[in-house]
């Protein structure tokens, strides 16, 4: 009788831990709303410290600041939404979700605003935004699906033609590679990267970095992907003058190795601080902040760089508020980026652990790209510091990507994560 009795209290106290699992509050990896949490509050501080000087031209100090929590309310909706979906109903989409992207993108040239002579965004009248993010997205979508769909071959795959001879390339075996390998995967990154450069080049050249470690990931062989970077920069040289980015890129080049300097600066005033470019000017605000910092809304520098609240947030919070905080804001993106990383070892199905690994690649490769221009690594890109700069296209989508992770470790969790090869299913697209 008491043997039951002990048998009776230990099989309760078993199930209690089950019965509170099942209804906690957003299952899911827990750290990954944490980062989330921790990158929303320290946006509202750093974009409103940023843009007050802004936003007193406009008749408040808050005024960036009452938009910014707007949008993170609405970004919040838009990830939480994500979060809701399946990695099959994801999947299912893809594709369209892909070419209204790159349709978008497209149109943009056409019917678009420009902005630094480049034909970037669509106006739907209540909000403007960069068609091109959204493609990026849809790329790795798009991506990891393909490359799921051939994982049990995946060491075998050709990225080109396996020769050089185009007469060859109408024989049967030449023509599986291509309508079945070369065309499925590079086509997508071609089109997308062609759509996005005459643009935004280097938002084209990051995409294809991050399609080329996905790719790695994926189990392509590294000979595969070297001979498509080659490939890509034979091609892609040659159309980035023929867009006319050509020219941008050269001077871009020329500025940060001190051969030209900015034309924009050449243009203002003779004092001192006006002999220099607006990489100089977020350099000078990182010295001028040191390990502390000068103190929030105490910036010299931000009265003087162009886009103070977007392009070189990152030298602001440096300088207002030390190195502390920007190392933490690294830490941060880097825990996302392992986090994710662990959820694509526990994932069975290699769609979902490719998409939330790639996705996650994206965010964080796109917040080194900007931290590198403002510290004077890299030649000025304009990217944006995803989740904490101000303007809506970024935070849209960077709570899309982080929204579709939290989803994956979500089903992961749960254990509804079961591949199509399990359910007797084509996992084909």
């Amino acid at each position: 009788m008491k043997q039951n009795e002990e048998d009776a209290k230990r099989q309760e106290s078993q199930e209690v831990p089950s019965i509170l699992e099942k209804r906690r509050l957003l299952p899911g990896d827990r750290v990954l709303w944490v980062i989330v949490a921790m990158f929303f509050a320290i946006s509202m501080v750093v974009v409103y410290s940023a843009s007050s000087q802004l936003g007193f031209r406009d008749g408040s100090t808050s005024y960036y600041l009452h938009k910014h929590v707007v949008t993170l309310g609405l970004s919040a909706l838009i990830m939480f939404a994500c979060y809701c979906m399946g990695a099959k109903l994801v999947r299912k989409v893809t594709l369209l979700a892909y070419i209204g992207a790159l349709l978008m993108t497209i149109a943009a040239y056409i019917f678009g605003d420009a902005t630094n002579d480049a034909h970037r965004w669509l106006d739907l009248g209540f909000f403007r935004f960069q068609p091109s993010e959204l493609l990026k997205i849809g790329t790795i979508m798009l991506l990891a699906a393909r490359l799921s769909s051939k994982h049990h071959r995946i060491k075998n795959v050709h990225l080109l033609p396996s020769t050089i001879d185009v007469r060859k390339w109408g024989t049967p075996r030449e023509r599986n590679i291509i309508f079945d390998e070369v065309f499925p995967i590079v086509l997508p990154i071609a089109l997308s990267c062609m759509a996005i450069l005459p643009a935004h080049t280097s938002s084209a050249l990051h995409l294809f970095v991050v399609s080329m470690v996905i790719l790695y990931i994926a189990g392509i062989r590294w000979k595969e992907i070297a001979k498509l970077v080659v490939m890509a920069a034979v091609i892609g040289l040659p159309l980035l003058f023929v867009a006319g980015r050509g020219s941008v890129v050269v001077d871009r080049m020329k500025e940060h190795f001190g051969l030209r300097k900015n034309a924009k600066t050449e243009q203002v005033s003779q004092s001192v601080i006006g002999k220099y470019s607006d990489s100089d000017r977020s350099r000078m605000a990182i010295q001028n902040g040191g390990f502390f910092g000068v103190g929030a809304g105490r910036s010299v520098m931000r009265a003087r760089l162009t886009h103070p609240e977007s392009d070189y947030l990152f030298a602001i919070v440096v300088e207002e508020f030390g190195l502390l905080l920007s190392f933490v804001i690294v830490l941060l993106y880097l825990w996302l980026f392992f986090r994710a990383l662990r959820i694509f070892e526990k994932c069975q199905w290699l769609y979902a652990g490719l998409l939330a690994v790639g996705l996650a690649l994206l965010v964080t490769s796109q917040g080194f790209l900007h931290i590198g221009v403002t510290i004077g690594v890299l030649p000025e890109t304009g990217q944006n510091l995803p989740f904490l700069t101000q303007g809506r296209t970024g935070m849209f989508c960077a709570s899309i990507a982080v929204g579709l992770i939290l989803s994956i470790s979500r089903q992961v969790e749960q254990g509804t994560l079961v591949p199509p090869s399990q359910q007797g299913k084509n996992d084909s697209i």
